[in-house]
């Protein structure tokens, strides 16, 4: 199994099994997450969802219950994918994402993004093969970022857009630098191949094949961009929080910690360009 083989979906719910839960169980026995940004929500949310948006949620982890059964959901399941696994990572159990999101649960289906995964790491993969995974992942998803039309955005959306580019350009460079200070070797030019077996397609954060995201992305609207964008980052967010548990290294903790951080201020930058679109 290569290590590209290793990424899975948080767990989902259908919108379906959503109704039937608020219709047939007690409130007690379920917690719905609304992760979409105080707008939307004051627009229409599920029966007794509570308001949690993306770039929020790391501060009210310890507010959910871990007895109760957590649906998350969003506009289309791209951020709450993004918030079941970063739930999951923190430790609680059964957490479930509401496929198609709020739209689909309203009756109007609409094609959402590529479906992102969660990485789960095998506990036999050295420091090196770590780094290079995250380069190699930061390098995918600059690649979506240098590509992808920015005709629909707004002149900040588009700076959002130029302005992630550029942290994934100083990612891949800053994990670089860590593995030669980690490994003691510099890294090859074709780094990260010949350290971890690499897809025959490019992947960025989440193992989205950059060709299916572009072919996504292509005339979508603003909202849908952004909102695709908030969860890149929330991928990328879980990815170094991983990584920072994994190594032993302090120095590679302390800049796995730093970028997490970034990525996390990244959410809120985005989030507050969708704030405008609404």
């Amino acid at each position: 199994m290569g290590i590209f083989d290793l990424f899975r979906k948080a767990p989902c719910i259908s919108t379906d099994e959503v109704r039937a839960y608020i219709r047939d169980k007690a409130p007690s026995e379920y917690c719905l997450v609304d992760v979409r940004q105080p707008s939307e929500y004051q627009h229409g949310h599920l029966p007794g969802a509570r308001l949690i948006p993306l770039g929020q949620l790391r501060q009210n982890i310890s507010g959910i219950s871990p007895d109760r059964t957590i649906i998350v959901y969003c506009r289309t399941g791209s951020r709450s994918n993004a918030a079941a696994t970063l739930l999951l990572a923190s430790g609680l159990k059964n957490v479930l994402n509401m496929s198609g999101g709020i739209i689909r649960y309203n009756g109007i289906v609409a094609s959402g993004p590529p479906e992102a995964g969660m990485f789960c790491f095998p506990e036999n993969l050295g420091p090196g093969q770590l780094l290079a995974v995250a380069c190699y992942v930061e390098e995918g998803t600059g690649s979506f970022l240098g590509q992808i039309s920015t005709g629909a955005l707004s002149s900040q959306g588009a700076a959002a857009v130029a302005s992630l580019a550029g942290d994934k350009k100083d990612h891949k460079e800053r994990l670089r630098q860590l593995y030669r200070s980690i490994t003691g070797q510099s890294p090859e030019k074709n780094f990260p191949a010949g350290v971890i077996e690499l897809p025959e397609d490019p992947v960025m954060v989440g193992c989205v094949k950059v060709a299916d995201a572009l072919r996504w992305a292509k005339d979508r609207s603003a909202t849908d961009i952004l909102e695709m964008l908030m969860s890149l980052s929330a991928n990328a967010y879980d990815l170094y929080l991983k990584l920072g548990r994994m190594v032993n290294s302090e120095e590679a903790r302390r800049i796995f910690e730093v970028l997490a951080e970034e990525e996390h201020a990244n959410i809120d930058r985005i989030a507050r360009v969708f704030e405008g679109t609404l």
